[in-house]
């Protein structure tokens, strides 16, 4: 991933968090599928974040790396709190979309363009994340016999 890519990410949390979010409280299994949507693409910048310093780490830019990771430090702690809303069985509120959207630290800009043309398309999404997990978490760690 590139720096583009991260930016659309922060677009697509933008769109979602400002525009669909708000326009579907009232239909909660979407919110919460919507919410997970949000959780998985902060946590994916995260992640791209993490693997560019450790790219520039290995070429001993250490001042750049770590300013990198200073920038998104706050995206995991964001990405888990809307992971843990959108699974709990409490409604979505403003208040928790408000608390989300103060986590999200660079000033969220939503283009003209909308990116998420049909937000119908997500149903499903936050079920589909936990099955994801459940997979995960039951994968046996790599381990050396020694």
């Amino acid at each position: 991933m590139t720096v583009k890519e991260r930016n659309k990410h922060m677009r697509i949390v933008a769109e979602i968090l400002e525009v669909h979010l708000p326009a579907y409280l009232g239909d909660q299994p979407l919110a919460h599928d919507l919410m997970s949507i949000v959780g998985v693409t902060l946590r994916a910048a995260w992640e791209d974040a993490e693997k560019s310093a450790q790219a520039w780490d290995k070429r001993a830019y250490d001042l750049k790396s770590d300013r990198l990771r200073r920038q998104w430090a706050w995206a995991m702690g964001a990405a888990n709190y809307a992971s843990g809303l959108a699974d709990r069985k409490d409604p979505i509120t403003e208040e928790s979309v408000r608390k989300v959207r103060a986590l999200v630290k660079p000033e969220l800009e939503v283009s003209s363009r909308r990116v998420i043309k049909d937000p119908e398309r997500f149903r499903g999404a936050a079920a589909a994340n936990r099955a994801r997990q459940a997979r995960e978490k039951s994968r046996t760690p790599k381990r050396s016999m020694v």
